[in-house]
């Protein structure tokens, strides 16, 4: 509920409105289009029931009895994941985004749960929303809804408070306790600014008695975003290319491949493979022994780390592997003509890394190998495409450097 001026709350709904309208651009004739729950999500109904009566054909699945009411007073017809188990679009609204990654906190309207599933089942998900809602760090001025159920309620709450939480029974506005569409209950949690939103929303999941959570990691495809300045439509990293990419995080040992990769992990919530746990007992045992190995050495390597990509690859899942890749013939069997893979290159100067391996212990990369690891490196050039970041900035930095280079290339202009 907004506590605005009425003149205020009007000029932000002709914004979400606005933005509702540019989503809805993404609907054609014959999709299953999710229908989300919430104040912007019931202009992207409406404008859907126009669409519809003007001829655009398509069914929907509502996340909701309250947006199933709307759809059907607007003509939309509705299916259930008993005829579809794919959606092909959902248009929702959020509580808030998080640059960059575009993960979410959405539950607001108290339609999480089902918001969720039809989020997981759809081939495509955009969010709609005003200038406000982007924050820096998930968590800044909105609580991560929790459904809970009835029973252990009180144990569940204690669970949530020790990761952190200020938890709070959610409430009508008669005082009663709120029952979700699933006749559960609903624990307003507020965290301190969440900066591993991949992790709390694995740790909340796993607490006894809790359903879901509104934490919504790499799920948004698309969010359209209004402001004074028109609709501006920003495409997830998951969507790079068209697709969800597979990062491959390249570099001399040292760099900070495995730590940038983990920050990673943490901000967009998608698989990590550590390369070096892919390398053959032989490999190992030549490095632990100072030995430089050959390129007839790396090779099923390699092989190794281009399965796991192409495994990624088949599940239509995003990923990032950590792998040295220091020559251009080494990167056309990681990276080849995948087009989903991109390249991320951690450059830094020889007397940065050779600090950085001093103080690293228990690595079974020595640092007297950093000198065959320069003189074999060529330095991936812009026929290979890459993302090259220097390492000088503390890692968490680096990686948010990598997430805006990738947002940066996907932002669509204002429409």
């Amino acid at each position: 509920m907004s506590g605005g001026s009425p003149s205020a709350d009007s000029e932000r709904d002709a914004l979400k409105r606005e933005a509702a309208e540019a989503a809805v651009g993404l609907v054609e004739d014959g999709m299953v289009v999710g229908l989300g729950t919430g104040s912007t999500a019931a202009f992207a109904v409406e404008a859907l029931a126009r669409r519809h009566r003007e001829g655009l054909r398509f069914i929907g699945i509502p996340t909701s009895e309250r947006t199933a009411a709307q759809a059907r007073a607007g003509g939309i017809p509705l299916t259930s994941f008993a005829e579809h188990h794919r959606i092909d679009l959902t248009i929702d609204g959020a509580d808030e985004v998080e640059r960059g990654t575009l993960n979410l906190i959405k539950g607001l309207g108290g339609a999480l749960l089902r918001e969720k599933i039809v989020a997981a089942a759809s081939r495509r998900l955009a969010i709609v929303v005003d200038g406000a809602k982007l924050v820096d760090r998930l968590g800044a001025h909105t609580p991560v809804p929790v459904e809970v159920v009835t029973f252990g309620l009180e144990v569940t709450q204690a669970a949530l408070d020790a990761l952190g939480a200020r938890t709070a029974l959610r409430l009508t506005p008669a005082g009663e306790p709120f029952v979700t569409d699933g006749g559960n209950r609903i624990l307003d949690c507020r965290f301190p600014a969440i900066a591993d939103p991949a992790a709390l929303e694995a740790r909340i999941g796993g607490i006894v008695g809790v359903v879901e959570s509104g934490l919504f990691t790499g799920r948004a495809d698309s969010v359209f975003v209004a402001d004074a300045g028109g609709v501006r439509r920003l495409d997830a990293a998951r969507r790079h290319r068209g697709g969800p990419p597979v990062l491959v995080l390249m570099g001399v040992s040292g760099s900070g491949k495995t730590t940038i990769a983990r920050e990673l992990q943490a901000r967009l919530g998608w698989p990590f493979e550590e390369g070096d746990s892919l390398h053959p007992e032989s490999n190992v045992a030549k490095m632990h022994a100072g030995v430089p190995l050959t390129d007839e050495d790396r090779q099923p390597w390699l092989e190794a780390v281009a399965a796991w990509i192409d495994g990624q690859r088949a599940r239509e899942q995003p990923g990032i592997v950590t792998c040295s890749a220091l020559k251009k013939a080494y990167r056309r069997i990681v990276v080849g003509d995948r087009p989903e893979v991109r390249l991320v290159y951690l450059r830094g100067s020889r007397a940065v890394i050779a600090e950085r391996l001093a103080g690293r212990k228990g690595h079974f990369m020595p640092a007297t190998l950093l000198q065959s690891q320069f003189d074999a490196l060529d330095e991936p050039g812009p026929d290979e495409d890459p993302l090259t970041v220097d390492i000088d900035a503390p890692p968490g930095q680096v990686a948010e450097e990598i997430i805006r280079q990738l947002g940066a290339s996907a932002e669509v202009a204002r429409t």
